[in-house]
């Protein structure tokens, strides 16, 4: 998300991420990686359980296409780190878009650790001007 903000704000989006982290750790994260997006700590996975954002199993790392998308991640350079004391490996995330007044108008949640929606479908599921 934070490679295409330029591209969400030029379409009238704006975007937090939410983490499970907690706050000390995702400041941590936040001064390393330099990203240009407001981070939001969720330790106790409250808005998770509000998305109906569910967790997997063990088996789902060894799956093709999950250890296919960490090899990727880490030839762009992401390291594979330790999860921090209260992090649940486990816990699923998603990509949602909420139009003015809380409502969902776009809601991806992830079925694996890697599966992530595209840009392309975040800005096609914006609202046009002048609908509510």
């Amino acid at each position: 998300m934070d490679a295409a903000r330029d591209r969400l704000a030029a379409a009238g989006c704006s975007v937090l991420v939410v983490s499970q982290a907690k706050p000390e750790s995702l400041a941590r994260y936040a001064a390393r990686s330099g990203w240009g997006v407001p981070l939001a700590a969720d330790p106790d996975r409250a808005a998770y359980r509000a998305f109906g954002l569910e967790r997997t199993s063990w088996l789902t790392f060894f799956r093709p296409r999950v250890l296919l998308g960490y090899f990727r991640g880490m030839l762009r350079g992401y390291g594979v780190k330790r999860p921090d004391a209260g992090e649940d490996l486990l816990q699923l995330g998603g990509d949602f878009v909420l139009a003015r007044g809380g409502r969902v108008v776009f809601a991806h949640p992830s079925t694996d650790p890697t599966d992530r929606s595209t840009v392309a479908a975040i800005l096609a599921a914006l609202p046009q001007p002048g609908t509510p």
